[in-house]
């Protein structure tokens, strides 16, 4: 499937089981290769499954869609995150929130506006978890990007919204790092109920001591508080 539509794969098996529809689910791989000779287009693509049934495609919004370059890099999606019927689409441009009650029939209930790279999301509760490590985003989710090679209001790092109403989310606060967040992933321990732990995976450079005090762009040799990983001993690493 080759749109940049908001594709439910949970959707799809939640109707497919429930409507008591029949899919090959041989080992084996189709002959001839389905995907030969398929017709491009933006969400006009012809598709080609195996093992899944596709149930619906939505659209991304208008104001998360470059009229000019409908594959404009920074309106891209990237991840999901499940809450209830809820998926929250996080998006290069911001976030969406979609109803999928009806998998048929996804609603979008919300669009968050707010630039970065890449958007990454997980939910805990009603704690929405966002990664950002773009130059130009930030802390006000403003538009008009970063232009000082150092300065208070970029972002680079995880933002943290409440969504007790997930038609609204609230920012609560945004936990700044040294290389950003392009992604992360959330854990919980079930002997400590009153914690959540993200663990954050950032590919960015090293943002200036001058703008986060404590990041270091020096080999660990030089600096053990280097922001570098030390490959030939990788039991040093830290944070």
């Amino acid at each position: 499937m080759r749109s940049q539509s908001l594709f439910l794969a949970i959707g799809l098996v939640v109707a497919a089981c429930a409507s008591g529809a029949k899919l090959d689910m041989s080992p084996t791989a189709p002959s001839p290769d389905r995907r030969i000779g398929l017709r491009a287009g933006w969400m006009n693509a012809a598709e080609a499954t195996w093992n899944l049934r596709l149930v619906t495609a939505a659209p991304k919004p208008a104001q998360f869609t470059n009229a000019s370059d409908p594959g404009d890099f920074g309106y891209l999606n990237s991840d999901m995150a499940f809450t209830g019927h809820y998926v929250i689409q996080g998006n290069f441009h911001g976030l969406q929130v979609w109803d999928i009650a009806d998998p048929r029939h996804p609603a979008l209930v919300t669009t968050y506006v707010c630039p970065d790279a890449q958007n990454d999301v997980s939910v805990y509760r009603n704690l929405l978890f966002v990664s950002g490590e773009d130059f130009n985003g930030r802390l006000d989710c403003g538009t008009q990007g970063v232009p000082d090679s150092v300065s208070k209001d970029r972002m680079r790092g995880i933002r943290i919204f409440d969504i007790s109403d997930v038609a609204h989310p609230k920012p609560i606060t945004s936990v700044q790092t040294c290389r950003g967040s392009h992604t992360h992933t959330l854990v919980t321990d079930p002997n400590d109920p009153a914690n959540v732990y993200i663990y954050v995976s950032g590919t960015a450079p090293v943002r200036s001591p001058t703008e986060l005090t404590g990041c270091s762009d020096l080999a660990p040799s030089k600096d053990p508080n280097s922001e570098w990983l030390p490959v030939a001993h990788p039991e040093q690493a830290h944070v």
